[in-house]
C-alpha cells in the first residue's frame, strides 16, 4: 500500500470516528443545542416571569429547547459579570432588566461592566411602569396622603425592593428625594421576597410593576396608590398616575436581550428575527398589555443599544444628583 493510500485511509477512518462521535476509546459528547437564558434574579419576580414567557416563546419558534438559569445577585449585575465570559456560540443569552442593563452599575462607585458597551444587545423587548404599593395597616389612599403621612412620621415607613441600585430602588429614592419625605429602604435579593414581606406586613411599602403586584391589589392584600406611568394604564385605568397628584415622578422597567460581545452575527440574525415574530403576535401584545407591559415589536440591535444608551445618561444623573455610590 503506497504513502498516499496510507494517509486517505487514515482520514476516512478518521472521519467515520468522528461522525459515531468517538476518537480512539475517548466518546465525544454530542453538542447542546439549547439555548441557555440567564436572567439576574430568583425565580417570582417580574424578570424571571418575563424570561420564562420569552424561553416557552422561542422554543416554538426556534424548535430548540430554551433553559432559563437564574443568576440573582447584586441588584442584577451577577448575572451580567458572569455573562460576561459566556461562550460566543450563539446558544447563550441574556435577559437584561432595567436593573441588569441600566441602574445596577450606574450607581456602583465603580461599575463591573459597562452597561452599553460590553454586551451585543440584539432587542429591546417592552417596557413596564412602576407603581407605588401599602400594606394595607398604612392609613393611607392615594399619593398625596402618602407624601402627608411620610412627613408627619419621618422615617417610620419602610419599603422593600429588589436590591440596591435596581430600577425600583432608584426609582423609590427619587420618590423620596422629589416628594422630600424619609422612607427607610430595606433590599432583598430580588423582588418575590420583598413583596412577600410587604405583604406580611415586615415592610410597609413595596414599588414594582403592575403586572406583578396587581393581583395583591386586587385580593385586597395590598393597596396601589399611584402608577408612575405617564398616563393611566389600560390593566387598571381606575388607579391615578403620579402626575396626577402634582409629581412627575415616570419610572420603570424594561426587558431587553443580549449575546456576548463578539458572538457572530450570523448566530444572532435567527434569534433576532424570532424574538421579532414573537412580539408581533396579536395573542402575545394583547396577553402582555393584560399584565401591564408594553410590547416593542421591530426592535434591532442598533434601536436596544441607542435605548441603554439614552437610560443611563438620564439615570446616571439621578444617581449624581442622590448621591448614591453604592
Amino acid at each position: 500500500m503506497t504513502s498516499q493510500s496510507t494517509n486517505l485511509r487514515r482520514r476516512h477512518l478518521l472521519a467515520a470516528a468522528s461522525a459515531f462521535g468517538l476518537m480512539g476509546n475517548t466518546p465525544v459528547l454530542a453538542q447542546d443545542n439549547s439555548l441557555r437564558l440567564s436572567v439576574g434574579f430568583p425565580p417570582g419576580g417580574s424578570g424571571d416571569l418575563f424570561a420564562r414567557f420569552l424561553a416557552d416563546a422561542l422554543r416554538e419558534e426556534l424548535g430548540r429547547a430554551v433553559v432559563v438559569e437564574n443568576r440573582p445577585g447584586g441588584g442584577g449585575m451577577t448575572v451580567a459579570t458572569t455573562f460576561l465570559r459566556a461562550p460566543k456560540d450563539g446558544n447563550h443569552l441574556m435577559l437584561a432588566t432595567g436593573s441588569t442593563a441600566i441602574s445596577a452599575p450606574i450607581s456602583r462607585a465603580k461599575a463591573p461592566y459597562n452597561p452599553v458597551d460590553d454586551f451585543q444587545w440584539i432587542a429591546l423587548m417592552s417596557n413596564a411602569p412602576f407603581v407605588i404599593a401599602l400594606h394595607p395597616s398604612v392609613p393611607v389612599r392615594d399619593l398625596p396622603g402618602l407624601v402627608a403621612y411620610c412627613k408627619d412620621n419621618p422615617g417610620k415607613l419602610t419599603y422593600g425592593h429588589a436590591g440596591l441600585g435596581t430600577t425600583v430602588h432608584l426609582a423609590g429614592e427619587l420618590f423620596k428625594d422629589m416628594a422630600g419625605i424619609k422612607i427607610l429602604d430595606v433590599p432583598y435579593a430580588g423582588s418575590a421576597p420583598a413583596i412577600n414581606d410587604t405583604i406580611a406586613g415586615t415592610v410597609q411599602m413595596n414599588i414594582e410593576t403592575s403586572a406583578t403586584l396587581l393581583p395583591h391589589h386586587k385580593s385586597g392584600r395590598l393597596r396601589i396608590i399611584c402608577t408612575m406611568a405617564e398616563a393611566r394604564e389600560k390593566i387598571a385605568p381606575e388607579i391615578p398616575t403620579a402626575r396626577e397628584a402634582g409629581l412627575d415622578l415616570i419610572a420603570g422597567t424594561c426587558n431587553l436581550l443580549a449575546a456576548p460581545l463578539g458572538t457572530p452575527p450570523q448566530l444572532i440574525e435567527p434569534i433576532a428575527r424570532a424574538v421579532s415574530r414573537v412580539m408581533e403576535k396579536p395573542a402575545v401584545v394583547e396577553r402582555l398589555l393584560q399584565q401591564g407591559i408594553q410590547p416593542i415589536s421591530n426592535s434591532n440591535p442598533a434601536q436596544a443599544r441607542a435605548f441603554v444608551t439614552s437610560e443611563v445618561a438620564r439615570w446616571s444623573a439621578v444617581v449624581k444628583k442622590l448621591g448614591i455610590a453604592l
